[in-house]
């Protein structure tokens, strides 16, 4: 079995494994798609803020496939069937986990691809609670974006009591996380995010979604909003934070999204003294997946993910040259690349 392996700084191996075997309650999943994410991007370039490679995992977390073979019996799932694959395993017996928050797990929280045997191979034993069982008709491609769509939708639901219509709402930052964030704002919450993006291309696609664009915090700014917005900040780089605290018209409530590193500090008496208040958003849980699975067939959000991909899909053979093409900056304006074994 083919199987995608990191094994140093911009180096990438294919294995051949063993074919997996599952275990009782275990399905066989054939991957279909498994997307190159931008925590992928950040191992493989050394700038991952708690790994290095190697980490002796198959990569990958972002993944849809067709169910081959089931041990035992499922009430819920049968083979032939579509599925995404939730690839964050908590411990299972805590208060977070048994509250279904595995994101916020403190006792042995981990992610497929990171510190379990991940999806960018040709066949997964998984447990079926770990599957979201797809729609027959829904497109494998489109549908191996739940799983950043769901980290949009997590973050969005944190603040769901807020007035997101009639608010303004900034997303800062315009990778796949940002766009599915203002995604989820508008195609599903009726908002009208201001998006905040610097990159050319990107400007253009985000135009082509229907996003108002602009090129800074401080460009927004200067808008004079008539209301104190709502940011949700994706970018994880420090000076975009600090200029959404150091704007005049002050986020009323800040949802950090984006992955800082240790030691990232801010400034907490401007946010006291100005009432900011600051929510972190960190994955996202079972319901949340299975919500995105239902959301992406909705036409305008899986016309705007067409948009996203990129129109290439690379074999696992290939990979080495996917995860240069991922992290070049050349995507002609998209954003996701995917590798496939059974597309």
């Amino acid at each position: 079995m083919k199987s995608v392996k990191i094994t140093a700084v911009k180096e990438i191996e294919i294995f051949d494994l063993p074919a997996p075997v599952a275990a009782p309650g275990q399905a066989l999943v054939d991957i279909a798609y498994s997307g190159i994410c931008g925590s992928d991007m950040h191992f493989y370039l050394g700038h991952h803020p708690s790994l290095k490679p190697p980490t002796n995992f198959i990569q990958g977390h972002e993944s849809v496939g067709i169910i081959r073979e089931i041990n035992g019996s499922s009430p819920k799932f049968n083979v032939g069937d579509k599925v995404a694959i939730n690839p964050l395993v908590g411990c299972g017996e805590c208060f977070n986990c048994l509250d279904n928050q595995p994101n916020i797990c403190r006792v042995s929280r981990k992610v497929m691809g990171f510190r379990l045997d991940g999806t960018m191979c040709e066949s997964l034993a998984v447990g079926t609670e770990q599957l979201i069982k797809l729609d027959a008709q829904i497109d494998m491609k489109l549908a191996a974006m739940i799983e950043p769509f769901a980290v949009g939708y997590h973050a969005v639901s944190l603040v769901h009591y807020r007035d997101l219509v009639n608010t303004p709402v900034i997303v800062s930052g315009s990778g796949t996380i940002g766009v599915m964030t203002a995604l989820v704002l508008k195609h599903i919450h009726h908002a009208n995010p201001l998006v905040v993006e610097k990159d050319a291309k990107r400007i253009e696609l985000l135009q082509r979604l229907g996003f108002t664009v602009y090129a800074s915090i401080e460009d927004v700014d200067a808008v004079n909003l008539r209301q104190r917005p709502i940011a949700f900040e994706c970018t994880g780089y420090y000076p975009v934070l600090q200029a959404l605290v150091a704007a005049n018209r002050k986020p009323e409530h800040i949802v950090i999204i984006g992955q800082y590193t240790s030691g990232s500090t801010i400034g907490l008496h401007e946010i006291m003294s100005s009432e900011i208040t600051l929510t972190s958003s960190h994955m996202y849980n079972s319901d949340d997946l299975e919500k995105s699975a239902t959301a992406i067939r909705q036409k305008e959000i899986a016309d705007a993910l067409q948009q996203i991909v990129y129109p290439k899909v690379y074999d696992l053979a290939e990979a080495a040259e996917a995860f240069q093409k991922a992290t070049s900056g050349s995507l002609d304006g998209k954003l996701k690349v995917l590798l496939g074994s059974h597309a």
